[in-house]
């Protein structure tokens, strides 16, 4: 009998610190999970912005084509740079809004600026 109590509170003991293991292993790959999500979404995120900035160097060389004011264009370029920092804005507190609050802390960054900065150092540390 007392043999079995033993053998019982053995294989209770194993379950538990199994359990407890899974947990932890969870854990830690799903914080390596959201950080390259993360990442990932950084790289999207800055080639999307770069299109964007390419995109508006071609309207602006279409404008000088078309013979257009250089008034015209400079104020192009205004709009065009004030709704550019606006979507900046706008997709970094999207984005950190949109993570869980429990991996909150994985984000190093607040504004575009400091998410490209953070970026730049990751890519140089993959490299290396």
């Amino acid at each position: 009998m007392e043999q079995a109590t033993y053998i019982f509170l053995s294989f209770a003991c194993g379950m538990i610190f199994m359990r407890l293991f899974s947990w932890i292993m969870q854990l830690g790959n799903s914080a390596i999970a959201v950080k390259n999500t993360i990442n990932d979404c950084l790289l999207i995120m800055s080639a999307s912005m770069q299109t964007a900035i390419e995109s508006y160097e071609i309207k602006y060389h279409a404008l000088k084509i078309a013979e257009k004011d250089e008034k015209y264009i400079d104020f192009q370029k205004q709009i065009d740079k004030q709704q550019l920092k606006t979507q900046q804005k706008t997709i970094v507190r999207n984005f950190i809004l949109s993570v869980p609050s429990n991996y909150g802390h994985l984000i190093k960054f607040h504004d575009w600026d400091s998410a490209m900065s953070y970026l730049n150092e990751e890519l140089k540390r993959r490299k290396s």
